[in-house]
């Protein structure tokens, strides 16, 4: 499992924070009775500073854009211990 798999498709980069996309398709299966179910997709927009999910899912680009602009300008670093 590589970094697509795990965290998304990259979108692009606002400062040092990166914004990545994950997709997941619709698909059909069939039932055991004959019947066949669609299974909704969905996608989810998150903020990542390398490995680490700062924040999100998001619905969209723009807002999660805007989330990592609001972070940058509060001067955000990750830190692995909370401090």
């Amino acid at each position: 499992m590589g970094k697509k798999e795990k965290y998304g498709n990259y979108i692009c980069k606002i400062g040092y924070l990166d914004i990545r996309q994950s997709i997941v398709m619709p698909r059909k299966r069939k039932l055991n009775n004959g019947e066949i179910q669609t299974m909704p997709g969905s996608v989810e927009v998150n903020v990542y500073h390398g490995k680490n999910k700062v924040s999100g899912p998001f619905k969209s680009h723009k807002i999660a854009i805007d989330s990592a602009q609001e972070l940058i300008g509060k001067g955000y670093k990750y830190s692995k211990h909370g401090r």
